[in-house]
């Protein structure tokens, strides 16, 4: 039905263009809809090039502000957003340099405690960091570590059984 009415009224257009044609060349002065038509197509293609105009400067606004604005506000953005959570970290931690955190309840700083141990005789001074931090971690483990029974060696590495017993 749509398609049927889009003929009948091009018919009909085409019909009344050339018969206002045919008017104008009797009458020698243009007809009406003849500068209806004419005037009307001027106005479409000012719309037209006025549209592409703003499209194309629009475009190049766009790929301007992505391109260069955007990164450095989201910089700005990031660098104001890790000094605000600097800020209420020292309000509620505080600085911890030279705090008591530091410190051991005897009033001596851990650093000087394992120099005086070694000193004492109680390390070795070429012993490794990584050495000492294992004897360390090992003695935290024994002491916080429930009575185990010794492990029995079994033929089968595979197929152990562990028995723990737990202590009050």
């Amino acid at each position: 039905m749509v398609s049927f009415s889009l003929f009948v009224l091009s018919a009909l257009v085409i019909v009344t263009m050339l018969l206002a044609k045919r008017m104008e060349e009797r009458e020698k002065t243009p007809a009406f809809f003849l500068k209806l038509i004419s005037h009307s197509d001027e106005r479409a293609r000012e719309l037209h090039i006025q549209t592409f105009h703003h499209y194309s400067v629009g475009k190049e606004k766009m790929y301007f502000w992505i391109r260069n604005q955007l990164p450095l506000r989201a910089k700005n953005w990031l660098n104001k957003s890790i000094s605000y959570i600097q800020e209420i970290l020292n309000k509620y931690a505080g600085n911890i340099r030279n705090s008591h955190l530091l410190k051991r309840s005897d009033g001596i700083s851990e650093f000087f405690k394992s120099i005086a141990d070694i000193e004492k005789g109680n390390g070795k001074i070429n012993e490794t960091y990584e050495e000492r931090r294992a004897l360390i971690v090992s003695e935290m483990i024994e002491e916080s570590s429930p009575v185990r029974t010794p492990k029995k060696k079994t033929a089968n590495p595979r197929k152990r059984k562990i028995t723990v017993i737990e202590s009050e």
